[in-house]
């Protein structure tokens, strides 16, 4: 009978204390940054944010038919657009511009897929683009000081799609187009980011798929075990180039804080298991990313880690280098 009571009080500890903490492994998860923490945090930031005479943010509006979209800015990842309909607000793109100079937009342009049939009950599943595919891209800057309107808008380059000698798309018929050109942007920040990582696609691909799945399941420990500190340290160096690009103020970096604290306090977090996923390079293979290879709505080329709670599903956007001067061996990154 002791023995009964004995563990029934060890399961009313347990399940009054909620799920039994996973010990978290930093030495996969390199800490760039082991002076921040979840009380410091914002403050860093926001003493990490220069002000400046003229503040130019620059955005990107696109408009699109008879495709799916994928974008990136220097060869990072800025917007994804996997549904018929378009965005009426311009989408901002000075995370990925590090420095002033010349910058490169690709986008790609992928087939409709069943999202005619979804959307309208009827259709035929679309294979490949067609001979009335279009992108229309153009890039604008505006002043943060301003309050962008559309009369404060700066074009600084209009791209549109090319067809043929008979008017149609130049890549119909084909499952996959992809076009690169570039504009000027000038920026009174310089951030390092990526530009100082290795060459990943060079290294041992066995060795650096293995640290980026580690890196992934002991990232799912930080919600697991509401580890806010560590959630800080990794992620500092990024937002640090966020808010150094867009000028962020103190109401901006809060508000990003506590919608960080928000998600790892959800209640009942469930970590899935890294599977279906395929390696991603990014910034000139400076970058890695593991993806989901699912073309569902809402899970297409997300981020492999996913974690679900009673408030939502999350898939961080885990991105990884290695600087250089570092090994492999020792694990890898998350990118400034």
């Amino acid at each position: 009978m002791k023995k009964v009571l004995a563990l029934f009080g060890i399961l009313s500890v347990v399940f009054a204390c909620g799920q039994e903490k996973k010990p978290i492994n930093t030495k996969i998860m390199n800490i760039q940054y082991p002076e921040i923490n979840a009380t410091n945090f914002v403050q860093k930031l926001v003493e990490s944010v220069k002000r400046y005479e003229k503040e130019p943010l620059y955005y990107m509006r696109i408009n699109k038919s008879n495709c799916v979209v994928e974008v990136l800015v220097n060869d990072y990842p800025v917007h994804k657009d996997y549904k018929l309909s378009n965005y009426a607000t311009p989408l901002e793109i000075n995370d990925a511009i590090l420095r002033s100079g010349e910058q490169t937009l690709t986008y790609r342009l992928y087939p409709v897929g069943n999202l005619i049939k979804e959307e309208y009950g009827e259709g035929d599943t679309v294979t490949t683009l067609t001979d009335n595919t279009a992108i229309a891209i153009s890039i604008i800057k505006m002043d943060n000081g301003s309050e962008k309107t559309l009369e404060d808008e700066e074009v600084i380059i209009k791209h549109t799609s090319l067809n043929d000698a008979k008017g149609r798309f130049i890549a119909s018929g084909k499952p996959y187009y992809e076009f690169t050109f570039t504009f000027n942007a000038q920026v009174p920040y310089a951030n390092e980011g990526w530009s100082k990582g290795q060459d990943l696609s060079k290294l041992d691909q066995k060795l650096l798929e293995a640290k980026a799945v580690a890196f992934y399941k002991e990232y799912g420990k930080i919600y697991e075990n509401k580890d806010a500190d560590l959630l800080a340290k990794l992620n500092f160096g990024e937002e640090k180039r966020n808010a150094k690009a867009f000028y962020k103020k103190l109401s901006d970096i809060d508000r990003l804080w506590k919608e960080y604290l928000r998600k790892i306090n959800a209640a009942n977090t469930i970590i899935r298991q890294i599977e279906n996923y395929k390696m991603v390079f990014f910034g000139n293979s400076r970058i890695i990313s593991l993806r989901l290879k699912s073309l569902k709505v809402g899970y297409r080329n997300s981020g492999a880690l996913v974690i679900d709670n009673d408030d939502s599903t999350l898939m961080p956007g885990i991105y990884l280098y290695l600087p250089e001067g570092k090994k492999l061996e020792d694990g890898l990154y998350m990118t400034n």
